[in-house]
């Protein structure tokens, strides 16, 4: 942490200098002014109750004179609780004296009916502020203040001044934003912009923000609001910056984009650079060393910007949007976005590469062309070059960026504003990558009792390797160690490192991979009241970046954006003894993320594999509800425990291997036994139940058309049925029952039934199988309804299959991803229903009974209606 330290004291230092080059600014006393638009509504009484701060506005005033450019602030604050008389004593007003003046109109408290006039000019301090210096920004900012005193409850403070003086980079045009609601209930709201005629002032209402009224008086036109105040949502974690549900009003003399983009460029010009300058000579040896290579000298030009310019910014006045001359940027070596900018744009310049200024906002990346166009609508610059025909973005003010310039990264910053053929908002195009930004892999090494060796390896890639690489420059290697073992300790008990880090940074590929090693005392843990051991696998870094929302969230959340990790967790057995066999995949899908969970056994190895994307910085609030469904089973996922033995070793139990356990066996055997009976006793020797209509008058000798399929899928379906009644996943499998204990499934119980009726639905099933197969040979009459009937009992299970698999674990249950496997199948069983139940066909072929005896003769009621050549083959 000792670079920022030191970057801040020098600002601190700057500061200081620069308030002792000029005397402390002096404030006014005066009326107020005559040009005031009265106010014409009475304050409505607070409720008490929606008071948080011990004191509220009963009245919010501003009114704004373009002409005279001259803010008016007007407040009465009343002391609703005794704990609101020190914030409510304390009167301040900002400023900059670069270009503002400070006029004190009231200071008075109205007490039990009798007013106390306060205002003394004396008892006002003035000092520098400076509330940006944590943002390395040194703006001239002041504030005169005063804090009364005997402020006791029930008090009414009335407090007014005006600000004179607009900042002249604006070339005398205004813009504002301006809140007509907000977290704290207020009486009245009152605000007027008073506008000369022949001025246009753009009006944007937002969120329901009412309209305005406007009256004219004496060559002036006034746009007021007057209302309460009303009691809005306060915060909200993970709501992005730009969705704000507040009515608001927007006010610009800026009435298009083209409009502050041709402002833009008058105030910042790309500069030539003068032959002789320090600069210019800089620029001549680095085109040089670039053997005049433009792409290289870009290269060469923007590490130099990023890297040897370092970001603070001197921003009194103008030079809150004017950047400095690009050749004392160069020689104080330091400067802000637009200074670093205009720098690389000038540098760039010299030597025939185009580029322009883009305005862009780091807050807002969606929804900025929905706001009045002013400047206000920024907080950034950047610039885009074009070179070999090509365009990219880059951003001058972030440093130790690796791999080719073309392929640096760009954040997503949405729409902006190029000033060069700024018409309009554009979105420039959005740096690609392949594959993961980070990978991180834990290997656990059991060592047997509880304890285990964690090696860590972490590859960042693209923009994750450029902020991994600036923290490491800018951080002790000593912190840097202890912070990432304080990070395992957090998460293991008792981990100590065994040695240094290893970093490794292929600058050139933009790749930096990290190599850490700790011992974990305790890996292996019991939970409390419990004899079982456990082992955990946690995604920690996946779980830190996943939003945590209330269970009524409706509205938007925000994401980090881009986010690809990929954490891989091997947890290896001592003694190179088998884990057990496990084989595991699961995903979560939406447009905004992706999250995929694979667990795999190899050997002695346990394999789990976690993914999480992001494609977006935002979930839409019509999303929101899925997204907590989704939190749910991925908070899950991300957190594993393997069951342990006694003696520090993982056994998953091994169901790879199919081994028979004879009760089970003698189970599936008595259940297919009462089939086989209750076949040849009873079902055998039924007649059809009569849903479908054969017609026995008509006889086909052949199996012919579509039944062929039918005929191949039941020989098919036999030999499946048979091969998964006997498989490593079938419930004969002695292993299976094991699992229960293996994987320490809660609902132990619940598993078991779940297996017994696995276990009965494959004993009938195959039977009926096998039975079904013999019926359609024979081309009984029974077959068509006999096969609808085994399907309805497949279908039957699958329900069966998923409910249980919700029961036993809801937390992992998604309806589409589990009936998601299933339904081409259960489509085709329906398919095939259908057809049985409506085919010619398949009523002209099965009407073999299962006596030698004959139906009804039909032939007289059909006789003639059917011609040889109408006979449907289908």
């Amino acid at each position: 942490m000792r670079k920022p330290i030191l970057l801040t004291a020098l600002l601190v230092f700057i500061g200081i200098s620069a308030m002792m080059a000029q005397p402390v600014p002096k404030i006014s006393k005066s009326d107020v002014p005559k040009w005031l638009k009265p106010i014409s509504v009475k304050p409505q009484q607070i409720n008490l109750d929606d008071i948080s701060l011990g004191y509220y506005y009963e009245l919010l005033e501003e009114q704004v004179h373009l002409g005279e450019q001259t803010h008016y602030h007007n407040t009465t604050t009343v002391v609703s609780d005794e704990a609101g008389a020190e914030n409510a004593g304390h009167l301040e007003v900002e400023f900059d004296p670069s270009y503002q003046k400070v006029f004190i109109h009231r200071v008075e408290i109205e007490r039990e009916g009798k007013i106390q006039n306060r205002l003394d000019l004396s008892k006002f301090k003035v000092i520098a502020t400076e509330n940006d210096l944590k943002r390395f920004i040194y703006n001239g900012s002041y504030s005169a203040f005063t804090i009364l005193d005997d402020i006791r409850k029930g008090d009414k403070i009335r407090f007014s001044y005006s600000l004179v003086g607009f900042n002249p980079v604006f070339e005398g045009k205004y813009f504002e934003s301006c809140y007509l609601e907000g977290g704290e209930p207020s009486g009245l709201v009152h605000i007027v912009y008073v506008v000369p005629e022949g001025r246009i002032l753009n009006i944007r209402k937002q969120n329901g923000a009412i309209s305005e009224k406007k009256i004219n008086k004496n060559g002036l036109n006034y746009y007021y609001w007057e209302r309460p105040s009303q009691l809005t949502d306060g915060y909200v974690d993970y709501v992005p910056y730009w969705f704000n549900q507040n009515p608001r009003v927007e006010v610009s003399e800026f009435s298009t984009w083209r409009q502050v983009a041709e402002w833009a460029k008058r105030v910042n010009p790309i500069h030539k650079l003068k032959p002789g300058t320090e600069l210019h000579s800089f620029v001549q040896k680095l085109w040089a060393e670039s053997n005049e290579d433009q792409e290289l000298f870009f290269e060469k030009s923007l590490d130099f910007v990023q890297n040897s310019v370092r970001y603070m910014g001197v921003e009194m006045g103008e030079h809150s949007h004017r950047a400095h001359n690009p050749e004392i940027v160069f020689k104080q070596r330091y400067g802000d976005c637009k200074d670093k900018s205009l720098l690389l744009a000038s540098m760039l310049a010299d030597k025939g590469i185009e580029s322009s200024l883009v305005l862009a906002n780091t807050y807002q990346d969606k929804e900025l062309d929905k706001v009045q166009p002013s400047p206000a609508a920024f907080n950034h610059m950047v610039l885009s070059v074009f070179i070999n025909s090509q365009m990219k973005a880059v951003d001058p003010t972030i440093s130790n960026q690796g791999g080719p310039v073309m392929e640096r990264y760009f954040p997503p910053y949405g729409q902006v504003l190029s000033i060069n053929s700024g018409t309009h908002l554009d979105e420039l195009e959005k740096s690609t990558k392949d594959g993961f930004l980070v990978r991180f892999e834990d290997v656990f090494q059991l060592l047997g009792g509880d304890k285990a060796n964690l090696k860590v390896f972490t590859t960042y890639r693209y923009n994750e390797a450029d902020k991994m690489r600036s923290y490491l420059k800018e951080n002790a290697r000593n912190q840097i160690q202890n912070d990432f073992e304080d990070y395992y300790k957090g998460i293991y008990e008792k981990a100590k490192r065994l040695k240094p880090i290893v970093v490794e940074d292929n600058l050139e590929k933009n790749v930096l991979t990290i190599a850490e090693e700790y011992l974990l005392e305790s890996y292996l843990f019991k939970e409390d009241g419990q004899k079982q051991k456990y082992a955990p696998a946690f995604s920690k870094p996946i779980y830190e970046r996943l939003p945590k929302v209330s269970e009524d969230r409706m509205l938007p959340i925000a994401l980090s954006f881009p986010i690809d990790i990929e954490h891989v967790i091997k947890i290896v057995n001592k003694d190179n003894i088998p884990v057990g066999s496990l084989n595991f995949d699961d995903f979560v899908e939406e447009d905004a993320y992706f999250f995929s969970r694979s667990i795999k056994t190899n050997k002695d190895t346990v394999l789990i594999k976690n993914v999480f994307i992001t494609n977006d910085s935002f979930i839409p609030m019509e999303k929101s509800s899925k997204y907590l469904e989704d939190f749910k089973k991925i908070e899950n996922n991300v957190t594993y425990i393997l069951f342990a033995s006694d003696d520090g070793k993982i056994n998953l139990g091994d169901i790879s291997n199919f081994k028979f356990n004879i009760w089970v066996t003698l189970v599936f055997l008595f259940v297919a036994g009462l089939t086989v009976w209750f076949i040849w006793a009873k079902y055998n020797r039924s007649k059809p139940t009569g849903f479908i209509n054969l017609e026995h008058a008509y006889e086909e000798t052949s199996i012919g058309g579509w039944l062929i399929l039918v005929l191949i899928g039941s020989v098919i379906s036999i030999a499946q049925t048979i091969l998964m009644s006997f498989s490593a996943d079938s419930p004969l499998n002695a292993n299976q029952w094991e699992l229960a204990k293996a994987y320490n499934i809660d609902n132990g119980p619940l598993y078991y039934i779940f297996l017994a009726i696995i276990l009965v639905f494959n004993a009938i099933g195959l039977v009926f199988t096998i039975y079904t197969a013999i019926l359609l040979f024979k081309r009984r009459d029974i077959f068509p309804q006999t096969f609808v009937f085994l399907r309805i009992g497949l279908f039957i299970m699958y329900i069966v299959m998923f409910i249980f698999i919700y029961l036993l674990n809801p937390s992992e249950f998604t309806l589409g991803n589990e009936l998601g496997r299933s339904i081409w199948e259960m489509l085709f069983m329906i398919l095939w229903c259908f057809y049985m139940i409506f085919s010619k066909r398949v009523k002209r072929t099965f009407t073999v009974p299962y006596k030698a005896e004959t139906y009804p003769n039909e032939s007289d009621e059909i006789e003639g209606n059917l011609a040889p050549n109408n006979d449907p083959k289908y």
